[in-house]
């Protein structure tokens, strides 16, 4: 019976296996990305970067655009 149980476990466990690998392979196939991958590819926004240090306080502010 020991034998049977371990054949089942070994069988199920090679099928889910099998399952990861090919989702894995489809996933690369479809070029898909983690979502932190596409983030890092996402432009960043201009208005971020535009902070200048007020000698004075020493506080960042926002640069004007004008």
């Amino acid at each position: 019976m020991t034998e049977v149980l371990g054949t089942v476990a070994l069988i199920a466990g090679g099928y889910a296996l099998y399952k990861a690998v090919k989702k894995e392979i489809s996933n690369m196939a479809f070029k898909k990305q983690p979502a932190y991958a596409t983030a890092r590819k996402r432009p960043v926004d201009p208005a971020y970067t535009r902070l200048v240090q007020d000698p004075v306080t020493g506080k960042y502010r926002p640069t004007s655009n004008y």
